[in-house]
């Protein structure tokens, strides 16, 4: 591994100092939860640069560009960013990990100390900060079992940062749609009687909201419907209401 690049870092290892552009605000926010004494299940966070590196293998970055660089964003028709997103998750998902970041991420699942079914969760910079909320616009997959399956699970999320509804939202919210970057969380999976969701600030009251919101179901939080066999696992972009 290139000494300057970081590919997967234990959750039990992340801290204050590792940025937030190269774990993503949701693996940083995990690791402060931690880091407080609450429970966080095991796992590791897939970097940024193991991103960056995956679009450099597949000269991604250039389709990305060709795709998005006809004209200005924002004068984009909706019909077109369909289309430009779906052209650049293909080539994502037709692109292989690169050798020196799936020998990381295997190194760490058999270092994991769960033998079964892990979930694999999206962690992009921005994402799930005080300004903004991207709940459900990112994939994550659940009981992804065997490192081919992880593999292709990690790829569909790095693609998924590239969806139209992600690449509008970003707009919305002033950002540099060119620069985004995508961290990966890999977590066991824990079986429990109830899960769910909690804000604590009801996100659609806006930022006076004083009250709490949770939503909960019995059993584990799953999706209806799947994904491809390939994954061997279901999404779970959108929690179940009660």
């Amino acid at each position: 591994m290139d000494s300057s690049q970081q590919f997967v870092i234990p959750l039990s290892t992340l801290c204050k100092e590792h940025s937030r552009l190269l774990i993503g605000s949701k693996a940083a926010n995990l690791a402060r939860l931690a880091g407080a004494g609450f429970r966080v299940p095991r796992g590791f966070c897939i970097t940024a640069d193991a991103y960056q590196r995956f679009l450099k293998k597949g000269d991604l970055q250039s389709t990305i560009h060709m795709e998005l660089g006809r004209k200005a964003f924002e004068s984009l028709r909706w019909e077109e960013v369909w289309d430009a997103a779906l052209r650049i998750r293909s080539a994502f998902l037709r692109t292989a990990v690169p050798r020196k970041v799936a020998r990381a991420i295997a190194t760490a699942l058999a270092e994991m100390p769960v033998a079964n079914a892990v979930a694999v969760r999206s962690s992009a910079p921005g994402e799930d900060t005080a300004r903004s909320s991207f709940a459900g616009l990112h994939e994550s997959f659940v009981n992804v079992v065997g490192e081919e399956a992880v593999l292709s699970a990690v790829r569909a999320v790095w693609a998924s940062l590239w969806s139209d509804a992600a690449l509008l939202y970003r707009q919305e919210l002033s950002l540099d749609v060119a620069s985004s970057a995508m961290a990966v969380l890999v977590q066991e999976m824990v079986d429990g009687g109830p899960s769910g969701l909690a804000f604590a600030r009801d996100p659609r009251a806006g930022a006076s909201s004083t009250r709490a919101v949770i939503e909960a179901v019995p059993g584990p939080c799953r999706e209806l419907g799947g994904i491809s066999a390939r994954a061997s696992a279901t999404t779970s972009s959108e929690w179940p209401k009660p």
